[in-house]
C-alpha cells in the first residue's frame, strides 16, 4: 500500500451505508494507530440520503425510514459507538395494533393464531387454508422462487392477495409476483429448507427459546421493537456527518473509476484520487456508469437492478373535531382494493410527540413497482390523491392543515428474480479487486439495519486487507 501505514480511501456517497462505513474505518483506524486520508464524496447538496428529517411546524417528517428494528445488533453497536443511547426512543405500544383496508373496512391483522381463527382480516375457507401450511411438503428444487408463489404454495391464495401484498408493498414497495424470496425473505427459505415449512418451524424455534429461556419470533426473525431518535432519524445520519465533517466533500458527482497500476483513480469532473480503497456506497444505476471501464459485465449486472418510484406525502390534522383517532401503527392497503397509496403511517401514535398536542400526522406512501406512472403527477395531485385515499380508507373528511411532500425518483431497489446473480457479480468483483467494494441499499437490505450491518462487513473485511498489507 502507501509509506507510513497511510491508507487512501475513497467513499462515494454520504448516505447512511457511506457514512456508517467512514465512520468505523476511521473508528479501526484511530485504535490502531493507522493514518487514513479519507475522502467522501457526495454528488447531492448535503448529507444523508434518504434517511433524513425535516421538522417543520412541529411536525416531524422523514424523507425514508421511520425507524430501525431491535433484531440487529450491529446497529446498536454504531448507535452506542456514537453516543446516542439515550435519544432513542422505543415505538408505543399502540404500533402492536395494524390494520389491513379489506373489502371496504379497516380490519385489525391478528397478532397470534388463535385470534387469526376468529378474525374478519381474511375469509373463514382462506383461514382454514392458511393452517394446512402445516401439512404442505416442501420445496425440494433449489430454484428461484417468487415470494407471491411461496405464498400461495404454502398459504393459500387468500393470504398471498389480501395479506401478504400489502405488507411486502409496505416494506419495499415492491410486486410479491416479482420479488426474489431468497433476496428478500431468506429466512422463510431457511425455515422451510431447515424444518418443513414455517408453522413447524416456529414449533421448534419456540421449543428451542424455552429450553434456553431465550424468545422466538416469526417467519421474518425475531419479534422486534422500532425505535428512532428524539429528533428523527436524520439524527444519526447529522451526527455520523459531524463525525466526518472535514472528510464529506459536496456537490461532487463521480464520473468513472478505474484501475490504473494497481491502484484505483476515481475521477470528478476534471478532477481526479488516486485510492487504495473504493467504497461504492452509491444507487447501483450509479455504481454501474462508474465501473464500465473495471468490469463492463459487472457494470451491466448492478444496473439492471430496479428502483422504484416512491413519494412520502405527510399530513397534519387537528385532532379535536376530526372523524378519524389514530390509535395504532398504520393501515396497509392491498392492491386489489383500487386504491392508489399503498398505504399509511399514523405517525404519533407509532412516536408520540411527532405532532403538535392536538394534532396527529399521517404518512403516506404512494407508488413503488406496482404503480411507476406516479412520477407524472406534480405535488398538488399527490397531496389530492393522498387526501382523498385518506377519505376513503380511515373516513378523514377535513382538510389538512400542514402539508409536505418527499420524492424519491428512484426510491426503493427491487430485489427480483434473479438479484442474488447480480449481488454475486458484484461480490466476485470485489474478490477480484481487494479494496473494491459495494454498499448501499441496492444490495443486501433495503433497510437501515441492512446498511449499517454492510457497513460492519466492509469494516471486518478492511481490518484483514490492512493486515495483511502491514
Amino acid at each position: 500500500m502507501t509509506d507510513n501505514n497511510q491508507k487512501r480511501i475513497v467513499i462515494i456517497g454520504a448516505g447512511i451505508a457511506g457514512l456508517s462505513t467512514a465512520f468505523l474505518l476511521r473508528d479501526f483506524g484511530r485504535k490502531n494507530g493507522f493514518q487514513f486520508d479519507l475522502k467522501i464524496l457526495e454528488s447531492a447538496q448535503r448529507h444523508g440520503g434518504a434517511t433524513r428529517t425535516d421538522i417543520s411546524e412541529g411536525y416531524l417528517c422523514e424523507w425514508g425510514p421511520n425507524g430501525f428494528l431491535d433484531n440487529e445488533p450491529t446497529t446498536f453497536d454504531l448507535v452506542k459507538k456514537l453516543e446516542l443511547d439515550s435519544e432513542l426512543v422505543k415505538a408505543n405500544e399502540n404500533s402492536n395494533k395494524r390494520y389491513i383496508f379489506h373489502g371496504g373496512a379497516l380490519r385489525k391483522l391478528p397478532i397470534a393464531p388463535p385470534a387469526f381463527l376468529v378474525s374478519d382480516i381474511l375469509p373463514l375457507p382462506s383461514r382454514l387454508r392458511v393452517l394446512m401450511e402445516f401439512f404442505i411438503a416442501k420445496k425440494t428444487k433449489n430454484s428461484d422462487e417468487t415470494v407471491d408463489s411461496f405464498a400461495r404454495r404454502r398459504l393459500g391464495d387468500g393470504f398471498a392477495k389480501y395479506l401478504l401484498d400489502p405488507m411486502v408493498s409496505g416494506i419495499f414497495a415492491g410486486n410479491t409476483k416479482e420479488l426474489s424470496l431468497k433476496s428478500v425473505f431468506p429466512k422463510m427459505v431457511e425455515m422451510e429448507r431447515e424444518h418443513g415449512g414455517l408453522f413447524k418451524a416456529m414449533i421448534a424455534k419456540k421449543a428451542a427459546a424455552k429450553k434456553y429461556n431465550t424468545t422466538s419470533g416469526g417467519p421474518s426473525g425475531p419479534n422486534a421493537i422500532l425505535h428512532t431518535f428524539k429528533t428523527g432519524m436524520g439524527h444519526l445520519t447529522d451526527t455520523l456527518a459531524d463525525s466526518l465533517s472535514g472528510s464529506i466533500k459536496l456537490n461532487q458527482p463521480v464520473t468513472s473509476v478505474n484501475r490504473e497500476n494497481g491502484k484505483f483513480r476515481v475521477f470528478v469532473e476534471k478532477r481526479s484520487f488516486e485510492a487504495d480503497f473504493v467504497i461504492l456506497a452509491c444507487p447501483s444505476f450509479a455504481a454501474a456508469d462508474m465501473i464500465k471501464d473495471i468490469s463492463n459485465p459487472v457494470s451491466d449486472a448492478i444496473r439492471g437492478i430496479y428502483h422504484a418510484p416512491v413519494d412520502v406525502v405527510c399530513h397534519g390534522h387537528h385532532s379535536s373535531g376530526s372523524e378519524f383517532d389514530p390509535n395504532g401503527f398504520g393501515v396497509l392497503i392491498p392492491r386489489s382494493e383500487g386504491i392508489r397509496s399503498l398505504g399509511t403511517l399514523w405517525s404519533n401514535s407509532i412516536f408520540p410527540g411527532q405532532a403538535p398536542n392536538g394534532d396527529f400526522l399521517l404518512r403516506t406512501i404512494i407508488g413503488g413497482a406496482h404503480d411507476p406512472q406516479i412520477v407524472e403527477l406534480n405535488e398538488d395531485l399527490l397531496h389530492r390523491t393522498a387526501a382523498q385515499d385518506h377519505k376513503l380508507v380511515m373516513g378523514i373528511q377535513s382538510e389538512a392543515i400542514f402539508k409536505q411532500v418527499f420524492r424519491h425518483k428512484k426510491g426503493i431497489a427491487q430485489y427480483n428474480i434473479g438479484h442474488s446473480i447480480k449481488v454475486a457479480a458484484s461480490e466476485q468483483l470485489e474478490k477480484d479487486l481487494p479494496g473494491l467494494y459495494f454498499t448501499g441499499a441496492s444490495y443486501r437490505g433495503v433497510s437501515v439495519n441492512g446498511c449499517i450491518k454492510d457497513a460492519f462487513r466492509i469494516a471486518n473485511d478492511f481490518k484483514k486487507l490492512v493486515g495483511k498489507c502491514q
